[in-house]
Parts: C-alpha cells; structure tokens; sequence
C-alpha cells in the first residue's frame, strides 16, 4: 500500500513552480517510506520564481478596464475611441485572445454600413486589428491578439530580466476604430470577452 501511494503522490508532483522534478522511488522489502513535500502558503503570481505549477491559472494577473467607450459623430463617419491599456503583472507571460463579442439584447437596429475594429499596439502583436462588427453585422472573432511578456520583460526564462518597474514588453494598448452613418444620437452596448493564459517557462 505504501508502495502504491509513494508511486502516486510523487508521480503527480507538479507542486515545485518553474521546474517541477522528481525522482521515483521503489520500495522493495521494507515497511516504510518517507516522501519529501514542500509547500508555499501565500505564493506570489508577481514572483518569476513562485512555486506555482506551469501552465496554471493561478499565474493570471492581468490590469485592463472594466469599461470602453466608442463613438462618432452625425457629420463625420469615423468611429473613435480612447486608448486603453492591458499590463502583464504577473511572473509568467500571459497569451491574451478574444474569445467573443456579443451585443446587448437591447441594442437598436444598425447602420448597414457600421464597420467596428478592435485595434492592438503591443511588441509583436499578432493582430493588430480584430473586426468586431462588419456591414451591421456582428463578428465571431475567436483571434490571438498577443503574448505580453512577464513584469520583468522575460518571455522564456533564459531572458534576462529588466530592472523592477522597467518591463515595457509586458504592456499593450487597444482602441476602437472604423465608421457608420448616423443621422442621430444611438445607444449601443457590448461585451467584449477576453481569454488569458499563462506561457510556461
């Protein structure tokens, strides 16, 4: 029995964060076995070296707004937007997708030539510029937007980290863009869902 649960707990070992190794043990012809256990009360995701199994959610630690605006005007087509920021706090970098864009169940008809973009600035954004809604229409942008690196500017752990508070591949920045005619003031809504997750090291 103790055999069986030696095998089993070390096997599942992924406990210990950037390198999770362990070594098997057989017991054969003995009574007892010891098995080392480490453990971190109070892990840090800001931390490269935290002891956080790769891959796992509990690296996510993103900052981006809760709300965004667009608009336009009667006499002019272009949509425009402020610019929004998305900073990586975390010890891993983290791959950020659009994963949705849904309309509000109370939204008015469009305008049919309505064109909306979600646009990206961000070292090696893989798409710069997402389309959201196309002719009035709305799109299923299920799209990579971008890796942001870790709050030390690392993307693997073979780079070498930048000062404290001086990480700049960690952030990214998004705005709005693209027109509509609008004879008049019209209140639409959305839900622009994002996906995260964390690269392992």
């Amino acid at each position: 029995m103790k055999k069986l649960l030696s095998t089993l707990l070390v096997s599942t070992a992924v406990f210990a964060g950037a390198q999770a190794v362990s070594a098997d043990q057989n017991i054969i012809a003995e009574t007892d076995a010891d098995i080392t256990v480490n453990g971190t009360l109070g892990a840090d995701n800001t931390d490269p070296g935290a002891t956080i199994p790769e891959g796992d959610k509990d690296w996510i630690n993103v900052t981006l707004p809760t709300e965004a605006i667009f608009y336009n005007k009667t006499n002019d087509a272009a949509i425009k937007a402020p610019t929004y920021d998305i900073t990586n706090n975390s010890g891993r970098p983290v791959t950020i997708s659009v994963a949705g864009f849904t309309a509000d169940s109370a939204n008015p008809a469009l305008p049919a030539d309505f064109d909306l973009n979600l646009d990206l600035t961000g070292n090696a954004a893989v798409s710069p510029s997402t389309k959201l809604v196309s002719a009035g229409a709305l799109q299923a942008p299920a799209t990579e937007l971008i890796t942001l690196a870790n709050n030390v500017d690392q993307y693997a752990a073979a780079d070498t980290a930048s000062a404290a508070g001086a990480a700049v591949n960690n952030k990214a920045s998004f705005t709005y863009s693209g027109t509509a005619t609008a004879s008049k003031s019209v209140k639409v809504a959305y839900t622009l869902s994002l996906k995260f997750e964390a690269v392992k090291f």
